[in-house]
């Protein structure tokens, strides 16, 4: 559906490489696809893995940036993982998931990253929590405070956000919050 590299007119680009440049250590590309953001920014110099449940998608990341490494999995199964990332991105990845899911994939996120790391996500964002119609399964869009409140749960802060009401996309950047326990929030 977007091919296997990123274009010079990806409008996503100077985002993703501002954040990668700042990023000191490995990062995960959590639902890596097939392997376009990892491809690109191992090209520029990070240590990039990606992480991605179809394996045909893998077999094209891998056929198309054989100098990265992609793996084949799930988010639950880095629930039990001693690696820590410095860097995560989630660009579109964590979209699939609504209410019941979400939680959970954001505990595991918070577990693996480093604590002095960050979090790099994409979401469809609107005023109502909602599924909507997508090419590859039903996806949800969040409202921005709704996702803001569900990340913090999780512990991490937010550090900035981006979403234009007019249009259906946003970004935040958020890092762990430091000696946070699970639970922490809620208790």
């Amino acid at each position: 559906m977007l091919g296997t590299v990123v274009t010079d007119r990806d409008p996503d680009r100077d985002l993703i490489e501002q954040w990668a440049k700042r990023t000191n250590g490995a990062i995960l590309d959590v639902g890596s696809g097939t392997g376009r953001w990892a491809g690109h920014l191992a090209g520029l110099g990070s240590h990039v893995v990606g992480l991605e449940p179809a394996r045909r998608l893998v077999d094209l990341a891998r056929q198309a940036h054989p100098g990265v490494e992609f793996r084949r999995g799930s988010l639950s199964g880095l629930r039990d993982s001693d690696e820590r990332w410095a860097g995560i991105l989630a660009w579109y990845s964590l979209i699939h998931m609504g209410p019941d899911t979400l939680p959970e994939a954001l505990a595991i996120l918070r577990q693996v990253i480093d604590e002095h790391g960050s979090l790099l996500m994409s979401f469809f964002s609107g005023p109502d929590l909602e599924p909507m119609d997508h090419p590859v399964a039903t996806a949800h869009r969040w409202p921005l405070p709704e996702m803001v409140d569900a990340l913090e749960h999780a512990g991490f802060e937010v550090a900035d956000t981006r979403w234009d009401p007019g249009f259906p996309h946003a970004y935040l950047l958020a890092r762990p919050i430091p000696g946070w326990a699970r639970g922490a929030a809620t208790a």
